[in-house]
């Protein structure tokens, strides 16, 4: 063990074993019972783990990778820490079964978070709990789900369980700008760490809440990808004085705004198909409104006729066509100069393209060389191939289906955002987006922007649920 290294998990785990001034007490009152004690303990753990400032960019996980594995290690369960060249960490432990097994089950989530920003009402990297939540960059995504894991996993462990399959608990950096030196570099590098693995727990589930009722779980298991591109142009530079057209910037502009001369095209993917019929049980009635039969072939055949005739506006509320196109995005806009004055010699735009799940990239990269014209330059910063959604016959998904169904249904769901689960599908391990969290849209307001945080007791509700489904899915 490198001196970095044994230095990175001597201070997780003094961290670990430091009780923060605001957290719930370890030591529970006399009578409380086990569940509540433990959810005491992964309350502590994640008001710690919000106080260390991951914001990407730069990351700083090897702060937060040696906070868990202290916790994993005065429990008695050996890490890997897996830094890359640039110092970027990742923390893999693995709990074994015995005897004959079954592929591991893998519990994945990011230790990065989005940087804060501005106007929060509590300080972002406090972790405290006021008026019942849990505030803090990360409460939601993704710091509360690697608690969650981190409790489900050492549940087993201390109670000794017969697992019928290993546990893999895995906490990556990056995940917020691409992954490249995250999930991206673990496969890479240490591919032979998840060859046997069967299925996947991570985060992009979308569960569906009605006032204080859960209406279904959404178990993510197609995404659209990712493809962040880097655009263009070199001109003449001057003075801001002179008449200059063909400056960089004036070109960059005019190729920009060719992007969005025509609305992209719309076409129903299997991805959407399948998710649009998984939602046609609880949204029957809105389709006969809209197209005069709940009937799903009916529905099909009309809303095709409606793509034909460019009349799928009528039907779709804002939003949605994220589901039927493939989508471009200006982000952010650069050039050289600071001052108003100066003409710049270049000037840069970044692009962050969502595909389809099955859109080739060929394909798009076409279409928007063509719109831009022959000058712009075009930089692929961040690609991923065409993938098959995850299967929903696996042992993974069945025993999220044997916990949860007895609270409400569950829908196996297509999210326009994109995760790591990537990664796994590419290589055709599944891999299942699930919130163990019952948030409504208002809870989860927070996730990018300021003041994000989680109800107390919707923490200690979903610990629960997601040690059910990870003992369901791994023990005997």
């Amino acid at each position: 063990m490198s001196a970095r290294v044994s230095l990175l998990l001597s201070l997780g785990l003094a961290i670990a074993l430091v009780a923060g001034p605001d957290a719930a007490s370890v030591a529970a009152a006399p009578g409380a019972d086990a569940a509540a004690r433990s959810a005491d303990e992964a309350v502590d753990w994640l008001l710690g783990y919000l106080r260390i400032d991951t914001s990407n960019p730069p990351g700083n996980e090897s702060a937060a990778a040696a906070y868990l594995a202290g916790i994993l290690h005065a429990e008695g369960l050996p890490t890997r820490l897996l830094v890359t060249p640039s110092g970027r960490a990742n923390l893999y432990a693995r709990l074994e079964a015995t005897g004959s097994k079954e592929k591991p089950l893998l519990l994945l989530h990011h230790m990065d978070v989005v940087p804060p920003g501005d106007g929060w009402s509590h300080r972002p990297f406090d972790g405290v709990i006021e008026d019942g939540r849990i505030w803090g960059r990360g409460a939601i995504d993704a710091k509360s789900l690697g608690i969650g894991h981190l409790a489900a996993l050492l549940d087993l462990k201390r109670e000794g369980a017969a697992l019928r399959r290993d546990v893999i608990y895995l906490a990556v950096a990056d995940e917020e700008t691409g992954g490249s030196q995250g999930m991206q570099w673990l496969f890479e590098q240490h591919g032979d760490l998840f060859a046997d693995v069967g299925g996947v727990l991570n985060e992009g589930g979308s569960n569906r809440v009605a006032g204080e009722r859960l209406l279904w779980w959404g178990i993510e298991v197609a995404q659209k990808r990712p493809l962040w591109l880097r655009v263009s142009t070199q001109g003449r530079g001057g003075h801001g004085s002179t008449y200059n057209p063909a400056s960089a910037t004036h070109q960059l502009v005019v190729s920009l705004a060719n992007l969005f001369r025509d609305a992209a095209p719309m076409r129903v993917s299997a991805a959407t198909k399948d998710y649009f019929a998984a939602l046609s049980r609880f949204h029957g009635k809105a389709f006969a409104q809209v197209f005069g039969s709940s009937d799903l072939a009916t529905v099909d055949r009309e809303f095709q006729h409606m793509l034909e005739e460019g009349r799928v506006g009528e039907v779709l509320m804002p939003g949605m066509s994220a589901f039927f196109q493939d989508t471009v995005q200006i982000t952010a806009l650069d050039t050289p100069t600071t001052s108003i004055n100066v003409v710049p010699q270049q000037a840069s735009a970044l692009l962050d393209v969502r595909l389809l799940p099955d859109t080739p990239v060929d394909d798009i990269l076409k279409r928007l060389r063509e719109a831009l014209g022959n000058n712009p330059s075009i930089e692929v910063l961040l690609s991923s191939p065409p993938t098959q959604p995850s299967p929903t016959s696996t042992e993974t998904y069945r025993a999220l289906e044997r916990v949860l169904a007895g609270q409400a249904p569950l829908v196996p769901s297509f999210i326009t955002g994109t995760t790591d689960s990537r990664y796994f599908r590419e290589r055709g391990i599944p891999a299942y987006g699930f919130s163990p969290f019952v948030l409504s849209g208002d809870e989860v307001r927070g996730i990018h922007g300021v003041d994000e945080s989680i109800p107390l007791v919707r923490f200690r509700e979903g610990l629960e649920t997601m040690k059910k489904v990870v003992r369901t899915a791994a023990a005997e």
